[in-house]
């Protein structure tokens, strides 16, 4: 099973239920996680739930849920968790008139990357101002922006995997960005030598546009700004066919210079 999209709980809304943001630190040992929730399964119903290691050998814990009872109280959902020999600490958090808002949190970690969390038509219709206020040229500025991310997430990626290894799992950790929204990617080989040509299905940059731009400005800068920085020379990309201009996928091809 793939291809789904990934969901995350910063926000949750249910009318007439009592909420808990439940987070425990717990210890980073076989069974730990599955005591949390066969000790929460008899007071709550979890709704959402995600769990990551530290880097001093503890994980935490952290799940969105709605109460079994009207009177269950924060107090009582940590004394339960520290009965318990994984749990290190403990905190409950409650929603207020059937909205819960993640007051632990506060971003994204991917990696070691610090990232924010937007909406997709947001950022969409921020590149759809751009173009239209700008002309051609708000379409140069979003491609080198785009160019200009692009050869920061290569480098960053040679720097932490190696050129060689980058190069040999180009297409593996093309899958990155899939995972990261930017749409799903196949590669071609070609056309000519040190060429490639990338199909993306699901592209966000125009899946949500509803404007007069011909084009996917940002991603073609970013791919290109990419690949140069994973493949240490020069490449340029062109969009031969986009979803803007009506087609059913927008394809994009490299060639070093």
């Amino acid at each position: 099973m793939s291809g789904a999209k990934k969901r995350i709980f910063p926000v949750h809304y249910a009318p007439g239920k009592k909420l808990f943001h439940i987070v425990v630190k717990l210890s980073d040992a076989p069974g730990s996680y599955s005591s949390i929730l066969n000790l929460l399964g008899t007071k709550v119903n979890l709704i959402g739930t995600s769990t990551y290691s530290m880097k001093d050998g503890t994980a935490v814990f952290s799940g969105f849920s709605e109460a079994l009872s009207p009177d269950l109280t924060a107090k009582e959902l940590t004394s339960l968790i520290m009965a318990s020999r994984a749990a290190i600490s403990a905190e409950a958090f409650e929603g207020e008139d059937g909205v819960l808002v993640d007051t632990y949190h506060t971003g994204y970690l991917v990696g070691e990357d610090e990232h924010i969390l937007m909406r997709r038509d947001g950022l969409i219709h921020m590149f759809d101002q751009v173009s239209y206020m700008l002309g051609s040229g708000g379409d140069v500025l979003l491609y080198e922006e785009g160019r200009a991310l692009g050869v920061r997430n290569g480098e960053t990626m040679v720097k932490s995997l190696g050129a060689e290894r980058v190069r040999s799992q180009a297409i593996p950790l093309s899958r990155l960005l899939a995972a990261k929204g930017f749409g799903t990617l196949e590669y071609k080989p070609g056309p000519g030598k040190n060429a490639f040509t990338i199909l993306v299905h699901d592209c966000f940059e125009c899946a949500e546009s509803r404007s007069h731009r011909k084009g996917c400005n940002f991603l073609r800068g970013y791919l290109a700004g990419d690949a140069s920085a994973s493949f240490g020379r020069e490449y340029e990309a062109e969009e031969t066919r986009c979803v803007l201009k009506k087609g059913s996928i927008c394809e994009f091809h490299l060639r070093a210079k």
